[in-house]
């Protein structure tokens, strides 16, 4: 064979893994495009199983109010607000269905706070989901970084209408201290902002959230055993209202520095008594 015939034929190799590598790229970053631009979260209705916890829990003191759903855990439920917040001991009676609205007579602040116990995923190593969870133990779940990658969104029903979060923080409060002062009013743009930058500080996570001092914010609170049986803490979910027209994607996040402090508390293992 001709010296050129082979210095062509190596050539054409050459050329066909070229257009084979590119094609290659194209096929992944299509992938990625398609997992971006895809629907994550589909709102359910949630309207029968509204009223008919209304019937079940309103009386005297509490009052049914709203339905929450948590995407990726079992967290499908009514929210309860109480006529008296201090009567700490309706909440702990209310077995399937424990959870304190902000306030009953708004119900959709900017600022949204819910409270919720946590009674059993006390452990250094927390369980993602178990049909044992009644109340706010599976927002523990947050805690692991495959998880938060595929469950982003969550869904808060009240006054007749659903609205749809996007998660951009969850943190865990060495003290519980101030944590169970349930926000009462809305928040200024001012108050909004510092709110922000001091959650986003304090995340484990770093979302790819876009954040603005007119957004409407919910956080979902509940108590943690995390570091130790001695050591109360608070372990926050945060996140913000879809704006008008922005759907359900998928969007990045990694850890933070923050997160080694937990993971150091996961290595070891060690199981909490509940």
């Amino acid at each position: 064979m001709k010296k050129h015939s082979i210095k062509k034929i190596k050539k054409n190799k050459k050329g066909y893994l070229l257009i084979a590598l590119f094609a290659v790229i194209i096929v992944l970053l299509g992938l990625e495009f398609f997992k971006s631009t895809k629907t994550i979260y589909q709102i359910e209705d949630r309207k029968q199983e509204f009223e008919k916890a209304k019937k079940e829990y309103n009386n005297d003191n509490t009052k049914t109010v709203g339905w929450l759903r948590v995407q990726g855990t079992n967290i499908d439920t009514p929210i309860v607000s109480l006529e008296d917040y201090n009567d700490l001991a309706t909440i702990s009676s209310i077995t399937n269905n424990y959870l304190i609205n902000n306030n009953k007579k708004e119900l959709l602040l900017n600022k949204v706070d819910i409270l919720g116990h946590n009674i059993l995923n006390l452990s250094a190593n927390p369980k993602i989901n178990s049909s044992n969870f009644t109340k706010f133990e599976g927002l523990m779940a947050f805690i692991y970084p495959n998880f938060v990658k595929d469950n982003k969104y969550i869904q808060y029903r009240v006054n007749g209408k659903d609205y749809l979060y996007k998660i951009y923080a969850v943190r865990i409060q060495d003290s519980y201290k101030g944590i169970e002062t349930i926000n009462l009013t809305n928040y200024t743009k001012k108050e909004t902002k510092e709110y922000i930058n001091k959650v986003k500080e304090q995340s484990i996570y770093k979302f790819d959230v876009n954040l603005r001092d007119d957004d409407n914010l919910i956080s979902l609170i509940t108590c943690t055993r995390f570091f130790g049986p001695e050591k109360e803490a608070a372990f926050v979910v945060d996140a913000r209202m879809l704006r008008e027209k922005e759907k359900a994607r998928n969007y990045s996040v990694k850890t933070t520095d923050n997160y080694e402090k937990i993971k150091k508390y996961m290595e070891k293992g060690d199981e909490i008594d509940g």
